[in-house]
């Protein structure tokens, strides 16, 4: 004859036969039996030895129609800060699209300034070499 333990909040019990553990079983349904064969302790429920009835559990409440209203109130408030946060990301972007333009249109206008300046330098100091060379000719006359 098979002989069962059962753990019932930390208190051990055992080792019952069958018809035994049946009546511990109905008095506490939420223990844990254990056998020499098994390699832990496992939730009566878990045993197919056992004769447990089990009843289904008592379906759910209704949620109250006023906390389903605040839930939607409040899903509607967030829903409306996503959407006005959504807009200003876009006016950002746009923002951020114009200010790129602009900053590549006064780059492309300062390289080309910059090539001008370079340009006239080039002129006035081959003017000044040969306003020198001129003048050198002059003062050896």
């Amino acid at each position: 004859m098979k002989q069962w333990y059962f753990s019932n909040n930390g208190e051990v019990s055992g080792p019952l036969g069958l018809a035994d553990s049946n009546e511990f079983i109905k008095a506490n349904p939420q223990s844990y039996a254990w056998h020499p064969s098994y390699a832990h302790w496992i939730p009566v429920c878990d045993v197919e030895e056992f004769d447990i009835a089990v009843s289904p559990p008592p379906p759910p409440i209704d949620v109250p129609q006023e906390l389903i209203e605040k839930m939607l109130a409040k899903e509607q408030e967030l829903n409306s800060a996503l959407n006005r946060i959504e807009g200003t990301l876009q006016v950002i972007h746009g923002s951020l699209n114009d200010l790129d333009r602009d900053t590549n249109k006064c780059k492309t206008t300062t390289q080309n300034l910059n090539e001008q300046v370079k340009n006239t330098l080039r002129s006035v100091n081959e003017q000044y070499a040969a306003l020198q060379k001129n003048l050198a000719g002059v003062s050896d006359n």
